[in-house]
């Protein structure tokens, strides 16, 4: 249940579940401005990779479990979440397929742009249980093609093409529960 003030509060900031959300957006944006990705061995950075996609599911967990869900939680959730995968995915550009980077750019834009219009209306919108495991799929599948950089094993890009599927059906279903469903 988000607490009862309707405005964002400073203090808010240093809720853990907050704290590890602020973490996982500073990690990715070391990684991002001072390292190449292939100054890694191939299985550390798939370890770091998945520290990030497990910190997206902990900090939500955290949140519910200490009841320290907060106005501004709610908003730096989704904003550090859309910025860690972009700047993921443009981290990691050379070891994707082009469909595959250019799947996961075109629908992270269609939810920044559904996010705004949620933020700017009255509308409420609950993530789904789907949504959250598209994203886990999501992050094994950039963990498979960061492994299949180093080898070449044809069931991690089936497996990323099935996953993003998923992920584009994920988004079809917020749509309509935002725009269909009255």
């Amino acid at each position: 249940m988000i607490r009862k003030n309707i405005l964002l509060s400073p203090k808010d900031l240093f809720l853990l579940p907050n704290l590890i959300t602020l973490s996982r957006l500073f990690l990715a944006l070391y990684l991002f401005n001072l390292h190449s990705f292939d100054t890694f061995q191939t299985y550390y950075l798939v370890f770091i990779i998945a520290l990030i996609g497990i910190s997206d599911s902990i900090d939500g967990i955290v949140a519910r479990k200490f009841n320290q869900v907060s106005r501004l939680g709610t908003i730096l959730d989704p904003v550090c979440d859309r910025i860690v995968f972009l700047l993921l995915l443009f981290w990691l550009t050379d070891i994707f397929p082009d469909w595959f980077f250019y799947g996961i750019l075109i629908r992270e834009t269609l939810v920044i742009l559904g996010s705004l219009y949620v933020l700017t209306t009255t509308k409420t919108l609950k993530v789904s249980n789907f949504g959250k495991f598209g994203t886990v799929l999501i992050f094994f599948s950039i963990c498979f093609f960061v492994i299949n950089s180093a080898n070449e094993y044809v069931f991690f890009t089936y497996f990323g093409s099935i996953s993003l599927i998923f992920y584009y059906f994920v988004a079809l279903e917020y749509f309509y529960k935002i725009f269909i469903k009255k």
